[in-house]
């Protein structure tokens, strides 16, 4: 069965790009980088610098080149992620700067206007960065491959994104601007031969369609036959889509032993063999609202995400197809919670705020997902699920765009339905294996 977000891979991560400087015109106080000693890891969430509010993205895919155009929230010094990237020049409104590479970092002091940063990138082997099939995945924290940013979920971002030198018999599917805050990992593309298949409106305007590969057809249009009406039920019950009118489902080429989707909205991508399965078109449709809609606060709200989606996934089928049809859900569901339980990891949601690395502390598993889904069901038991439907929807509008954490979404559904969660956050979430 799919695996959804999750995907099976054995992570090699990318060495720090060593200590090195480059001197270009100087300006009083731009060799001073005491500011980045205080950290920029991805297991603490500081970055030692501003964070940033858009991000301008233009690829040359035959040259593999890159220019970025970082936009932060205010000047001042900034700590970038570029382990897997070339550095060629760095500039603001003043021209070229002084800048350090460390650590997998670029710094640069004193930022003034947008830093405009032109760099070389390269395909990766693994899931993190540009991949040999045409597509891109940096999720959870491998953005720096692909271009100079930010991985922590919550410090979000805008973009825009535009890709030249497509080869001749490919198309190239990306949304060309996100016009809301977004976490850095949602950005991505697909480069291939794609047909694009329209599969209705919603009562919303936001048109639904799924672009897939050649010989993909049977399984896209079965996988996505409900698509569209899932898709209006989510804007209907929780609220209106923030990432445009133009979504839908992408087949995409990940490689052996990858399976499910990823959460790169308004376009997110399945994996070509799981493009029949609609259990994962729902679930990736989901993350518009929880997991791109609302980021993570950190990276142990993972559980916020997963669970929250694949509860919905579940209850979206119930109501467009039938009781019957949530029923097979929650039953292939139950095969993965049991699977899930005997493998072992993390606690669904463990203690902290950024203390652990979500691959590395065995986080990134099936208990996320299933321990997260069983207790929003047991939630539902207990209140009602079209009363669970409101608070995730109240919820929704109240953080859309911005961070949040589970502890946030315990107290919501205390305070707006007065019944206390706390044994089921025990049992389900807090429970270590």
């Amino acid at each position: 069965m799919r695996d959804m977000w999750l995907i099976r891979w054995s992570v090699v991560l990318v060495a720090g790009a060593g200590l090195a400087a480059c001197a270009m015109d100087a300006t009083e106080g731009d060799d001073d980088y005491t500011w980045a000693d205080s950290g920029g890891g991805k297991a603490d969430g500081a970055n030692g610098g501003e964070q940033i509010a858009a991000t301008g993205l233009a690829f040359d895919l035959a040259a593999m080149t890159g220019t970025a155009t970082i936009t932060l929230e205010a000047p001042g010094n900034v700590a970038l992620e570029v382990e897997g990237l070339t550095i060629a020049s760095v500039r603001d409104d003043r021209g070229n700067r002084h800048y350090k590479l460390a650590d997998g970092k670029l710094l640069v002091t004193h930022v003034r206007g947008d830093l405009v940063v032109d760099y070389g990138f390269a395909q990766q082997t693994m899931a993190n960065g540009l991949l040999p099939g045409g597509s891109t995945v940096i999720w959870p924290y491998f953005c720096g491959n692909l271009f100079p940013c930010h991985s922590q979920p919550a410090d979000g971002t805008t973009f825009d994104l535009a890709l030249t030198s497509v080869p001749a018999a490919a198309s190239a599917v990306y949304p060309a601007e996100i016009a809301s805050e977004a976490p850095p990992y949602m950005i991505a593309w697909a480069v291939g031969d794609y047909t694009k298949v329209a599969l209705g409106t919603t009562d919303a305007g936001t048109h639904v369609s799924v672009s897939y590969l050649p010989e993909g057809k049977t399984a896209a249009l079965k996988g996505t036959k409900h698509l569209e009406a899932i898709f209006d039920w989510y804007e209907k019950h929780l609220g209106p889509y923030s990432f445009g009118t133009d979504v839908g489902s992408v087949s995409v080429v990940w490689g052996e032993g990858l399976y499910g989707g990823m959460v790169h909205h308004p376009l997110w991508h399945v994996a070509s063999d799981a493009m029949n399965d609609e259990v994962t078109h729902a679930h990736e449709a989901a993350h518009g609202w929880f997991g791109d809609g609302i980021r993570l606060r950190c990276w142990e709200d993972f559980v916020l995400s997963e669970g929250t989606v694949s509860y919905l996934a579940a209850r979206s089928i119930g109501q467009v197809e039938g009781a019957d049809a949530e029923a097979a859900v929650w039953s292939a569901y139950g095969g993965d919670l049991r699977s899930a339980l005997h493998a072992g990891g993390a606690p669904a949601w463990p203690e902290g705020c950024n203390k652990i690395d979500i691959i590395k502390d065995n986080l990134f598993t099936d208990i996320p997902y299933m321990e997260g889904a069983y207790f929003y069901k047991d939630v539902a038991a207990k209140v009602g699920p079209e009363v669970l439907d409101g608070v995730l929807a109240r919820f929704y509008v109240a953080h859309v765009g911005q961070a949040a954490g589970m502890q946030d979404m315990i107290d919501a559904i205390k305070a707006d339905t007065g019944f206390d969660p706390s044994a089921l956050v025990e049992s389900r979430l807090r429970k270590k294996f």
